[in-house]
């Protein structure tokens, strides 16, 4: 298994999480689910110019117009042109994403061996009072890590004002 090659790295990674196993592991988990998700927010901060996005979104809204207008005028060969046009610009956003999305699935194959040597042994990490068709009533540490990173993301997307 690909966590099982990823141990030394989570040897190594240990002195810097392994205060947070001081508490239960729901608590541990969600804690270290929030600082992944600060992290990786703060990374997409870095990697990604603001303006750029911002001037790529526009050029896009306004190539997207003219070919609107284009195809409703039935000009083809304008459509073609605005379309070729659309999907240039489109790989530049492409690109300003893959950049973050590349670094966070680093971040996230560096630190998942981690959690999954602490924490994968467990049974469920939290008992739901009811039962989960697939999952049944206990959650797993993933499933829990999942749930607090999307939360906590979108808590501090509003938070900060995004």
């Amino acid at each position: 298994m690909v966590l099982d090659l990823l141990n030394p790295l989570a040897v190594l990674i240990d002195p810097v999480f392994s205060p947070l196993l001081i508490f239960k592991p729901h608590i541990a988990i969600f804690l270290f689910s929030l600082i992944l998700t600060a992290l990786i927010y703060g990374l997409n901060k870095l990697l990604v110019n603001k303006n750029v996005m911002k001037e790529i979104k526009e050029k896009l809204a306004a190539v997207k117009e003219n070919m609107n207008k284009a195809q409703k005028e039935g000009k083809q060969d304008d459509v073609n042109r605005f379309l070729k046009e659309y999907m240039t610009i489109n790989n530049q956003h492409l690109g300003q994403t893959f950049k973050v999305m590349i670094v966070s699935f680093l971040v996230l194959i560096v630190l998942f061996p981690w959690a999954s040597r602490q924490f994968g042994s467990l049974a469920g990490i939290a008992s739901l009072p009811f039962y989960l068709p697939f999952l049944g009533n206990n959650i797993s540490w993933v499933l829990w890590y999942i749930l607090v990173s999307v939360t906590g993301s979108w808590l501090l997307r509003k938070f900060i004002g995004e």
